[in-house]
């Protein structure tokens, strides 16, 4: 489709070189010592952007002056303009702007020696809520005009859409620490990471703001938002000072779309993720069995556990499981993957199986086999516990993580799947427990390997030993972000809140966010159960969702309330449709 990148406005105008209007989107240049830009949608603003931003090392605020902005044309059938300025810390430093009839992009580039610590994105650091803050005032960071915006990164608390004075960490692991207080509106870690992405709506419809780097660049946990303070907003990445600028430093690229919806202009960030190389690919196909209903003991563990005064994952045994299984059966429930949750292993950080409590792993799996069953275990990531120092990142001397970076952390990792899944054929396993450690200086490791790309490699190992002995494998992650979809097979939605109301819809959501990120099969899910009437709402729903789980086998996790026999055979009757026409050819 033909486009026009034009130099004003109003027909019959004089031409204005520091304007540009697509069908989708304005951009007028405002002067002064911070040269900004106002970026409207149908004639609605949305934002101020500034033309420069920051980059800070440990300690030290960037100070740029002297900006010099340049145009260079429409290349490629874009607008290029570019700028320069003089730097407090960096030798070069340079800021690119690139205007497409779709979408506005940014980047910046620095040259120096320094270890990065923030990176910012449209402002030259963070404003408090009465004051400047670190930043040198309003016409240094964003003006946000747009009225709320859209978060896909979920929350216990149910909350999508936020004021814009409601800040946002959008990754792994936020730079300030979780609230006190029991906020379940700022909970994190159900999907770690998303996509590091935020959509603001105006009147005018809809700009997705959101970054992206090419794989192996993503030393960074979140993208940062501080939300509309008293002189303007930020959005930054913090490197933790564990890389440096040299010999140039090539920030992640930004992409502003313009929608009409938040789910579209996901999709676009995605779409252009992808069209980037800033993104991977799913190396193994979805096996027909990946698709069979789940049984999960998590809830029937933490229920009981509840109720005897114990410790939930104490209750993880080979003869609680075979038990419940049985319960299962009896009602004719056509259970097609089980999911041995916390805690089957001796210790979290080792793989190792806890025999005390599984006598015989290899025989329980082969006995789920020949009833036509998979077994997953439930791992959780890059936990330290029972690994010898050496192999451990470390805070203080005191181990904080199995360090992913450590060749003989791999070699221990990789040999225990390998015994697993070859010597005791357990089919995958389900992650869980993804987090990130906080940007905080001192840490040792092998290598300087932070932020995402650490649970990325983690994700890895676990994804590419698993299918090296089973090719059919299924590793269960709650990352959809487009750059994990090389070491995930099956996207699970993650807890439900105990105080969660209309879950269908909250976990339509949910699946949403993750196919648009590029998962299609999502495992629908199911602790807390919250109260019965909820918990069956949920699965009558679930087939119409993705693969339908049961946590259960007696009574709702949190209110105890005992589901009625004729419950459990209607819900026989949906998962043997469901599993009927998984069957049926299309």
């Amino acid at each position: 489709m033909l486009f026009l990148l034009l130099p004003a406005v109003l027909a019959g105008a004089v031409p204005n070189p520091d304007a540009v209007v697509t069908p989708r989107y304005a951009v007028r240049l405002v002067a002064g010592d911070y040269p900004s830009l106002e970026v409207s949608r149908e004639g609605h603003p949305l934002f101020r952007f500034p033309v420069v931003s920051g980059l800070s090392t440990p300690g030290s605020e960037e100070r740029l002056s002297n900006v010099r902005l340049r145009r260079l044309g429409a290349p490629g059938g874009a607008m290029v303009w570019e700028a320069s300025a003089d730097s407090s810390l960096w030798r070069e430093r340079l800021f690119r702007w690139t205007f497409s009839a779709e979408r506005i992009e940014f980047q910046h580039f620095a040259s120096g020696e320094r270890p990065l610590e923030r990176c910012y994105f449209f402002s030259n650091g963070i404003s408090e809520r009465w004051e400047n803050g670190n930043s040198p005032g309003v016409f240094a960071n964003t003006t946000v005009y747009a009225t709320r915006y859209f978060s896909p990164r979920p929350n216990h608390a149910d909350q999508s859409y936020f004021t814009i004075a409601i800040p946002q960490s959008v990754g792994i692991a936020g730079e300030a620490p979780e609230p006190p207080g029991f906020q379940p509106l700022l909970m994190g870690g159900i999907f770690a990471p998303p996509p590091l992405f935020l959509a603001f709506e105006s009147p005018g419809g809809w700009a997705g703001l959101g970054i992206g780097a090419e794989p192996g660049g993503y030393t960074f946990n979140t993208l940062e938002y501080s939300g509309s303070r008293y002189a303007g907003a930020s959005f930054w990445v913090h490197y933790g000072g564990y890389r440096t600028a040299a010999p140039r430093f090539s920030s992640p690229r930004v992409s502003i779309d313009f929608a009409w919806s938040e789910w579209d202009a996901l999709a676009r960030h995605v779409a252009w993720l992808d069209a980037n190389g800033l993104s991977t690919r799913r190396r193994f196909p979805v096996a027909a069995w990946h698709r069979r209903p789940i049984f999960c003991g998590w809830a029937e563990q933490t229920r009981e556990a509840a109720a005897r005064g114990l410790v939930a994952h104490d209750l993880a045994t080979q003869a609680r499981y075979e038990e419940w299984l049985g319960v299962l059966e009896g009602r004719g429930l056509p259970v097609g993957t089980v999911v041995i949750d916390d805690k089957w292993q001796k210790q979290y950080g080792t793989f190792e199986v806890d025999e005390a409590k599984w006598p015989d792993l290899r025989g329980f799996v082969a006995r789920q086999h020949a009833k036509g069953r998979r077994v997953l275990l439930w791992v959780p990531v890059f936990h330290a516990e029972g690994l010898p120092g050496e192999l451990c990142v470390r805070l203080g001397g005191q181990p904080v993580a199995a360090d992913v970076s450590h060749p003989g952390y791999e070699s221990l990792l990789r040999e225990r799947i390998r015994h697993l899944v070859r010597d005791l054929d357990v089919d995958g396993f389900k992650e869980d427990w993804i987090g990130g450690m906080p940007p905080t200086p001192g840490l040792q490791a092998h290598a300087p390997l932070f932020g995402i790309e650490f649970v990325r490699r983690f994700q890895f190992l676990l994804h590419d030993e698993a299918h090296r002995w089973k090719a059919d494998a299924m590793v269960e992650t709650q990352t959809p972000n487009p750059l994990f979809r090389e070491s995930s097979d099956v996207l699970r939605l993650n807890d439900v809140w105990y105080g969660a109301r209309g879950v269908p819809e909250m976990m339509r959501r949910r699946a949403r966010i993750a196919a648009i990120a590029g998962w299609d099969l999502v495992d629908c899910d199911n602790a807390s159960s919250t109260n019965l009437e909820e918990w069956w709402s949920y699965m009558r729903e679930q087939p119409s969702i993705g693969i339908p789980a049961l946590y259960f086998v007696h009574r709702t996790e949190s209110t105890f309330e005992e589901v009625p026999e004729a419950t459990w055979r209607q819900l026989k009757e949906i998962w043997d449709d469901y599993v009927r026409r998984l069957n049926t050819p299309n």
